[in-house]
C-alpha cells in the first residue's frame, strides 16, 4: 500500500522574491488570477519550480507540477486587513508596497 504522508516542515523565502513569484503565479494562471485567492502554497510551489528551494526537488512531478500543501486541511486565503486577497490583489499590494518603500522618509536618507 502506498500512502502519500504529508510532514510539517519550515522554508523561508526572502520577501525579495514575493513579488516576483506572485506575479509568475498569476501570469500562469491568467484571468482566472483575478478570482483566485492568493494562498502561501502558490507562492511555496513556484519558488519550488523556479528552483528556490532545493530542499524540495524531490516534490517536482514529472509534468512540471508541485506536490505539496502548504495548510492542514485546505489552502488557507492570505489576508491583508482581514480582507481575503485574489492574486492579482496581492500583486498590487506589494507594488504599492515597494512604491511607498522607493519614497519613505528611510530611503530618501539613503
Amino acid at each position: 500500500m502506498e500512502i502519500k504522508v504529508y510532514v510539517p516542515q519550515k522554508v523561508e523565502i526572502p520577501d525579495a522574491y514575493i513579488p516576483a513569484l506572485a506575479r509568475r503565479v498569476a501570469d500562469c494562471l491568467g484571468p482566472r488570477a483575478a478570482t483566485i485567492s492568493a494562498t502561501r502554497g502558490h507562492l511555496i510551489r513556484q519558488a519550488v519550480q523556479d528552483g528556490l528551494l532545493r530542499q524540495l526537488d524531490h516534490l517536482i512531478a514529472e509534468d512540471g507540477s508541485v506536490d505539496l500543501l502548504c495548510d492542514p486541511g485546505a489552502e488557507i486565503p492570505l489576508e491583508l486587513d482581514q480582507q481575503t486577497l485574489t492574486l492579482e490583489q496581492l500583486l498590487d499590494a506589494l507594488q504599492m508596497r515597494r512604491s511607498w518603500n522607493d519614497v519613505s522618509p528611510s530611503a530618501e536618507a539613503a
